[in-house]
């Protein structure tokens, strides 16, 4: 495989990191989760060399086979009447191995403790992919389906101490395996990868590499790991190169805003499954982040001054949010104060609004 360098001999992340050295640039990633849905799609969904590389070496390794060539499909199947539910994939994927087989490929994040519906829905998902290949008067053939579940943990599933659970459709009686069987869904626990870390990086299974990067990449706790996976292994290195890639993109503001809504969301939803309130300390970091994060896309559109700067380091958590919002109106250095001003201004009337109530 060759080196990631030479997929971009120009490469457009120059003016991006400049400024920064190895440290910043490291901590800069560490802001970005894989588990975000933008992030997660970028990384493993795009029609690029490098995320074709990712796919083929993930799912090869991951089913113990050797893929050759994959695509993305339509992740938004059409509805064949008005009263239909709709669905939407993650990711759906058509494979084809050495031989020339063709498989298709439901890769789902579930960025949450899974609840009790969750997997009702994914045998939903499974039978309408295979639903969608069946055609009036031809035999039941259809392509092999497998469905790749990444999430946190599954507390339902307790039969074992693994952190890969493979299920296939069986004959009631013994449980056997149906013959010619071409459904499978694998539910992967990355919470359970922390085991791993008992033994040297070397003796890891590339989709364990895989698996570990995107549940841990963001944790602070584990960063010792993460770049270790990235000094031995080129397709975790091919990953971070996706997640500088998204940072690029000026939209990244809006897609951590949808990840912020999208966290209070599942706050509410899943109140039971998600440990209440999180540390001073780990709120501190993320809003640092979020920080580096709005001055480098402001650099790619004004010069910042170290006034401006610094402006932008004292902003409190609720402005900071409001800014995020508001970055793409930013183009001049007076869009810029005009933003500031405003935030600042709309924060403090609110805030006095509460006291006089």
């Amino acid at each position: 495989m060759e080196n990631t360098k030479k997929l971009h001999n120009n490469d457009p992340l120059q003016p991006l990191t400049l400024c920064l050295d190895s440290t910043q640039i490291r901590q800069l990633l560490a802001t970005i989760d894989f588990r975000e849905n933008d992030v997660f799609r970028h990384t493993f969904g795009s029609e690029d060399e490098i995320s074709r590389k990712i796919r083929i070496a993930y799912f090869s390794d991951l089913f113990l086979c050797r893929l050759v060539r994959t695509s993305m499909m339509n992740t938004e199947p059409v509805k064949n009447h008005r009263g239909e539910k709709g669905i939407r994939f993650d990711l759906l994927i058509k494979a084809e191995d050495e031989r020339g087989t063709l498989l298709v490929i439901n890769l789902e994040m579930q960025n949450y403790q899974m609840s009790d519906s969750l997997a009702m829905r994914s045998q939903g998902y499974l039978s309408r992919i295979v639903a969608d290949q069946l055609c009036v008067g031809d035999l039941y053939e259809f392509n092999p389906v497998v469905q790749v579940m990444l999430t946190n943990h599954v507390p339902q599933i307790q039969k074992n101490d693994g952190y890969l659970h493979d299920y296939r459709y069986t004959k009631e009686e013994k449980a056997v395996p149906l013959p010619d069987g071409r459904c499978r869904i694998l539910w992967v626990e990355m919470d359970k990868l922390e085991a791993l870390e008992k033994k040297p990086v070397e003796e890891w299974r590339l989709s364990e590499k895989i698996h570990y990067t995107v549940r841990f990449s963001h944790v602070a706790e584990k960063q010792k790991w993460i770049q270790e996976l990235s000094e031995k292994e080129e397709i975790i290195q091919m990953m971070e190169e996706k997640k500088m890639d998204f940072l690029r993109d000026t939209n990244l503001a809006l897609a951590r805003m949808r990840a912020r809504f999208d966290e209070r969301d599942e706050q509410v939803v899943y109140e039971k499954g998600i440990a209440k309130g999180k540390s001073i300390g780990k709120e501190e970091g993320k809003i640092e982040g979020q920080k580096m994060l709005v001055k480098l896309v402001l650099k790619q559109r004004i010069e910042l001054t170290e006034q401006e700067e610094k402006q932008i380091e004292e902003l409190d958590g609720e402005t900071l949010f409001d800014l995020i919002q508001s970055l793409d109106a930013i183009h001049t250095p007076e869009d810029f104060h005009r933003q500031i001003h405003e935030k600042a201004n709309q924060n403090v009337q609110m805030k006095q609004a509460v006291l006089h109530r």
